[in-house]
């Protein structure tokens, strides 16, 4: 006995003939009356008894009279056995850019404050995700006034080597001054000094010279000093800058423009079970919100482990949606996942995905988020023998049997086995032969 075929009712062979030859018999007498008063002149409302006012008799209508076992023979052929697997998915976009919680540096976590609304016609530039940026604010005040004070420090550096500077060229000027002093009393005769004197003017002069070449050597190491000074000073202004443009930059990425026109389309959050929205706390990385090409629209459906050996890649299927009646385009499954995932926040049961790419994509109408209805022909068996569901019964110990013949009369009851069971036929592996007639089993 196939579970995938229902099972009916068992009815002894001469029951049914008795059944049949009763039902002819009403039939006729349902005819019959229906002709008498079709015939009969018709009679008024108001008088009766009496003839109508109308002259035209009604045009007579034919009953349909039932279909007869002999109208309903069905010969048997080898054909196709295909059962639809339906499956449930919906709309998204192929292609769409991923908006993501930013990552800055002195945090990996930050708190949504504003989201502009789901489903509208986003526009490029347009603030469209918005981050609390209070700590960064305080950072950001911090770091001004360090650099406000890198700034006073690298003037008052600047002041203090000028100084430096000053002092230098003034010892220059005091020691050139003592030299010039002290030749003019070297250059007097020996003879005309006293032999003490005269060598003391002569070491006041060594002196003088050593005097004005240790100062000038003392300038000259300044002068190296100087750029190594104020770079040393110039480089913790730069830090400071660098830091205030960070902290900037951080600012700035917690405010998130659009980069191209679409539809807004908010990220899960898979932790609150829900769509995000403004107050959550997002982790770096973690998606947003998205913006989708709408012109590359595809159905993501939903397979139970029970039917994911059904579906293979290129297979054809049909696809509607519930808030397009009227609309309905063919696809082609382009890919199916190889690990089962939760379907969705409310379910704790795991599905697998396929991914079909659609003939037909209608951007006005389409939008992502409809649900969708996939209609998959899964082939069982081709070029078989087969018969209808209806000529196929059940016998009271769960065989299955047909009834061969042409002729309701000499009609017999005739067991066959059964292999794969379509939608409309099921397949039939022993008991039939190719042309054999087959009555319908009541």
């Amino acid at each position: 006995m196939n579970p995938g075929f229902p099972k009916q009712r068992y009815i002894p062979m001469g029951i049914r003939k008795r059944f049949l030859n009763g039902y002819r018999l009403s039939a006729v007498l349902v005819a019959a009356a229906a002709a008498a008063a079709m015939c009969s002149p018709p009679v008024s409302a108001q008088n009766p008894g009496m003839p109508g006012a109308k002259s035209k008799d009604p045009i007579p209508v034919q009953s349909p009279e039932p279909r007869s076992r002999q109208e309903a023979v069905h010969t048997v052929a080898k054909e196709q056995i295909v059962k639809d697997l339906v499956l449930t998915g919906e709309l998204e976009a192929a292609k769409s850019i991923v908006i993501t919680a930013p990552r800055i540096r002195s945090s990996f976590q930050n708190m949504v404050t504003y989201m502009a609304p789901e489903g509208e016609q986003i526009k490029q530039g347009q603030l469209v995700v918005e981050f609390d940026d209070s700590s960064l604010l305080s950072q950001q005040s911090e770091a001004e006034r360090t650099l406000d004070e890198t700034l006073l420090n690298i003037e008052k550096k600047k002041m203090d080597l000028e100084a430096q500077r000053s002092d230098h060229l003034n010892s220059i000027a005091q020691a050139e001054s003592k030299l010039e002093q002290d030749e003019l009393y070297g250059k007097i005769s020996k003879d005309l000094l006293p032999a003490n004197t005269y060598q003391k003017y002569q070491l006041n002069l060594e002196k003088s010279k050593l005097s004005l070449e240790k100062a000038k050597e003392q300038y000259d190491n300044f002068l190296k000093s100087f750029d190594s000074e104020m770079a040393l000073v110039e480089i913790t202004r730069s830090q400071a800058e660098i830091n205030l443009k960070q902290i900037l930059s951080d600012m700035g990425m917690l405010k998130i423009r659009a980069p191209q026109d679409g539809i807004l389309i908010y990220g899960d959050n898979w932790a609150s079970n829900r769509k995000i929205q403004p107050g959550d706390t997002l982790f770096e990385g973690m998606e947003v919100a998205k913006l989708p090409d709408l012109s590359s629209m595809q159905v993501k459906g939903y397979v139970y482990d029970t039917e994911y050996g059904s579906i293979l890649p290129d297979m054809r299927c049909t696809v509607t949606f519930d808030a397009l009646p009227d609309f309905q385009t063919g696809g082609r499954i382009i890919s199916r996942t190889n690990v089962a995932a939760r379907k969705g926040f409310a379910t704790e049961q795991k599905v697998f995905q396929v991914i079909v790419k659609l003939d037909e994509v209608d951007p006005e109408i389409m939008k992502p988020g409809m649900t969708a209805r996939i209609d998959i022909p899964i082939v069982l068996a081709k070029e078989t023998l087969a018969v209808p569901r209806d000529y196929l019964g059940v016998n009271p110990a769960g065989g299955h049997y047909v009834l061969a013949g042409n002729d309701s009369k000499t009609a017999t009851e005739k067991p066959v086995t059964i292999g794969a069971v379509g939608d409309r036929i099921v397949e039939v592996v022993a008991g039939l032969e190719a042309g054999d007639a087959l009555l319908p089993v009541y």
